[in-house]
Order: structure tokens, then sequence, then C-alpha cells
């Protein structure tokens, strides 16, 4: 977006200087008076509106897509709570939904508001959670419902990848 602007003005600093310059060597004394200031403003204030559409349609967009991850992330953490919910009751399903819990709240908590400062990496905490989901998914490996929650954690990560993009 900043290439633009800087693109943009030197385009109109450029048609300023041949204007000032070239035109009164391509043109006799005799031709007119010139081109006045109210000439350039209205090619001027297309050119600004079209550059602000361009940018209120380029962030709505940026915008609905990181709604449609977090969403998809928020999906993806429920399901693993829910899929936990097969296991037997014990430390294996306690784990993995206080895991959750946690998650979400690291996400919320530290990382949102690192990626509102511009930090496009997010923060490391939601990432303690999740080694955490993997630790517990080894106590309940080979029963039935392990794939289920490696293919929800799976759903979980490709979402926060996501959403970070």
């Amino acid at each position: 977006m900043v290439l633009v602007i800087v693109i943009a003005a030197l385009a109109l600093i450029a048609g300023i200087a041949a204007n000032r310059w070239l035109r009164p060597k391509l043109f006799k004394e005799d031709d007119g008076a010139g081109m006045a200031v109210k000439d350039l403003v209205g090619p001027l204030l297309t050119m600004t509106v079209l550059l602000l559409s361009f940018v209120l349609v380029t962030a709505n967009g940026s915008y609905g897509k990181a709604e449609t991850a977090a969403n998809n992330e928020a999906r993806a953490v429920d399901q693993l709570v829910e899929t936990a919910g097969y296991l037997p009751q014990g430390a294996p399903q306690a784990r993995i939904e206080a895991d959750a819990v946690c998650y979400a709240r690291a996400v919320r908590v530290q990382e949102w508001p690192l990626m509102s400062e511009g930090n496009s990496d997010g923060s490391p905490a939601p990432s303690v959670w999740s080694t955490d989901f993997r630790q517990a998914f080894r106590q309940v490996q080979g029963q039935s419902v392990f794939g289920m929650l490696v293919s929800a954690d799976n759903d979980r990560s490709v979402a926060r990848d996501e959403r970070l993009a």
C-alpha cells in the first residue's frame, strides 16, 4: 500500500514538472495561458477516490479472512474438547480439556494484543498448550479416539496458521 502511494505521488510530481517545464517548450506563447491549478484538481480527486476505495476493499477482505480464520480456530478447539469427551473419565480427558481452556485464554490474552501491535508471529504461549495437547495424546495412543484427537488438533493448528497470516 505504501508503494502505491509513493508511486502515485511520484507520478503526480512528474506530471506537474512536465507541465511546468515541457509544456512551454511544446506550445507557442500564443496558444493560451497554460493549465490552471483547478485543471489538476479533478483528476487528482478521482485518483484519490480510486486509491481510497482500493484500500478499503483490501482492508475489508483482510478483515473478513481474519474473522473466518479466528472462527475456524475456535471451532477446532471446541471440536477438540468434544472429542476428548469420548475418552474414559480420567486424567487424559481432564488434561486435554484444561489445555484447551488455557490455549484459548493464551490466544485471547497474549496473542491477540501482540497481533494488534503488528506482530504477525503471535505469541509463543499458545504453542506451549498445543505441545501439551500432543503429550496428552500420547497417553491415549492406541485408543479409537486417538485419530480423531490428532485430526482435531491438526485442524486447530491449520486454523491458527491462517489467522496469523
